[in-house]
């Protein structure tokens, strides 16, 4: 999701850049505030995309992070509301001869200050994740994401701050706007690629969509895994008809895929095949100790964990081999 938000970001500021110029800012208002505050967006994102991209739980992200962006969307909006249509004119026309407002210039290094923070925040998860659950595919695209947007904020930086650089644009010179949005185009493509190229590595916490490729979590952690997995079943856990394997790697604190790699490499089977042996052997004790005098066979499937009648019965005779009712006239024979 951060990920995609950041593509989103990057898009829009990108088919936005030829919108800077006088007739555009002079006609439409209202591009101002929607457009120019989109960089505000780039550092927190990018760094929410390496976070959420290198480690296993979910990157809860504070809304906190947003404030720069929504404060000067807001300021902007009521700023040009109140301010009368000639002195907005004549504010424009300042902009585009090289004399731009204060406010303007600190807005803009407000940009660049908080997306070199971001930027380098992002750069120290990239090149510090010593990890061994993270496959090479997911080290190189963590640090691409991350050094790509610092090499695009080099550009922007000398077209935020160098109010010469919009004079230049308005006089036909837009090398400098050209080169940041072949630049943010650059990181598109690069993203869209590596996504193509190695899909598996938007996985969180290096897990990949399949079971195929190198292991990327030791034996040993497969074991902890699987032991935590046994003890919560063998607590009663399969007893509970919701349960499954999402909401147990939830309630373990480890991403959903790392879970069920951990219980086919040390079980040798899936979750769902682990969880209805369990279940199965409830109902086989309770037939044995005689249950069936005081409850009948659907009722034991039931608080066993099966949810209906035909899943109990499918599952009971590829486990068994049997029916349940041929078990139970197997057993009284």
């Amino acid at each position: 999701m951060p990920l995609a938000f950041l593509i989103l970001a990057f898009s829009l500021r990108v088919g936005s850049i030829p919108t800077w110029n006088l007739d555009c800012m002079l006609n439409f208002p209202w591009v101002w505030p929607i457009t120019s505050t989109l960089p505000f967006l780039f550092g927190p994102l990018l760094y929410w995309s390496v976070l959420s991209i290198s480690q296993e739980k979910t990157v809860r992200f504070s809304i906190l992070h947003f404030i720069p962006y929504i404060g000067t969307t807001v300021f902007i909006c009521l700023f040009l509301y109140v301010l009368p249509e000639a002195d907005y004119a004549e504010m424009v026309l300042l902009i585009f001869t090289g004399n731009p407002p204060i406010w303007t210039l600190i807005i803009n290094a407000s940009k660049v200050i908080l997306n070199c923070i971001y930027v380098i925040l992002a750069l120290c998860v990239a090149f510090n994740v010593h990890s061994k659950r993270l496959s090479t595919v997911h080290r190189i695209w963590i640090r691409v994401l991350a050094v790509f947007p610092f090499v695009v904020l080099c550009f922007f930086s000398f077209v935020a701050l160098n109010p010469l650089a919009t004079v230049r644009h308005s006089e036909g010179n837009s090398l400098p706007f050209i080169l940041l949005s072949a630049v943010m185009t650059l990181l598109l493509y690069a993203i869209s690629f590596l996504v193509l190229w190695a899909p598996t590595s938007l996985e969180a916490g290096g897990i990949p969509l399949t079971g195929k490729g190198p292991a990327l979590i030791s034996d040993e952690e497969c074991n902890e895994l699987a032991e935590k997995v046994i003890k919560k079943l063998s607590s009663g856990l399969y007893k509970n008809y919701m349960i499954s394997e999402p909401l147990l790697a939830k309630e373990l604190g480890v991403h959903p895929n790392r879970l069920s790699l951990a219980i086919n490499r040390s079980q040798g089977m899936p979750f769902r095949k682990l969880l209805n042996l369990y279940r199965i052997q409830h109902v086989e004790r309770c037939i044995k100790n005689g249950d069936l005098s005081a409850k009948n066979i659907l009722t034991l499937a039931y608080e066993a964990g099966f949810s209906s009648k035909s899943t109990f019965n499918r599952v009971f005779k590829q486990e068994t081999g049997q029916t349940p009712t041929d078990y139970i006239k197997h057993l009284q024979q």
